[in-house]
C-alpha cells in the first residue's frame, strides 16, 4: 500500500546503484582541503600554536646541562615555564636563547636536532642561532638577549614577561 508521502517524493536513486564517481571525489577533495587548512591554522599534535606568557627573566646554570658544557651544544632550559627556550653554546663566552616556537604558525616545542631546530608540523628547519634553513617559516626564531658570568656559570636568558 502506498501513503501520499510515497506518492510525492521520487525513489532515490543513488541508493540502488550507490554513490557516483564525481560525487565521491568530490567529498574527498572537499575533505582533504579541510584537513590541510585545519593543520594550518591548529595543529592537531602536541603543542599546538604558542600564545602564552614568555615567562619573564631566566638564570641558567651551565652545570645543569652536559650539552651546554661545550660550543656548539644546544639544550631547552626552561624547565616548563614560560614559552619553551632553548640555549646555544655559540662561543666560549658567548651564548644564544631562542624561543622553541616555530615563526610559520606558532607551533611549540620544536624539535632539537643535531643542526639546530625542526618544525614537525609543517617541516620548516632552523639553524642553531635560529636562522631559517629549509621549509614555509617567513622568519628567523626570536632570540632574547643573554647574560653570561663565568665567575658563576650562568647565564641570564632576558625573556619578555
Amino acid at each position: 500500500m502506498t501513503t501520499p508521502s510515497d506518492a510525492i517524493q521520487p525513489p532515490c536513486t543513488g541508493c540502488r546503484r550507490g554513490v557516483d564517481r564525481r560525487t565521491f571525489l568530490s567529498a574527498t577533495v572537499l575533505a582533504a582541503v579541510a584537513v590541510a587548512l585545519d593543520a594550518c591554522t591548529n595543529p592537531l599534535v602536541d603543542g599546538g600554536a604558542f600564545n602564552g606568557s614568555y615567562g619573564g627573566p631566566i638564570t641558567v646554570t651551565l652545570a645543569n646541562f652536559s650539552a651546554l658544557s661545550s660550543v656548539g651544544g644546544v639544550a631547552r632550559v626552561d624547565n616548563g615555564s614560560g614559552a619553551p627556550t632553548a640555549l646555544y653554546r655559540s662561543g666560549s663566552t658567548s651564548f644564544v636563547a631562542l624561543a622553541l616556537v616555530c615563526t610559520h604558525a606558532g607551533y611549540y616545542p620544536l624539535d632539537i636536532t643535531a643542526n639546530g631546530f625542526y618544525c614537525p608540523v609543517h617541516g620548516s628547519s632552523f639553524a642553531k642561532s635560529g636562522g631559517v634553513t629549509s621549509g614555509v617559516a617567513p622568519a628567523s626564531l626570536q632570540t632574547f638577549a643573554t647574560t653570561y658570568s663565568a665567575t658563576s656559570g650562568t647565564v641570564t636568558i632576558t625573556r619578555p614577561a
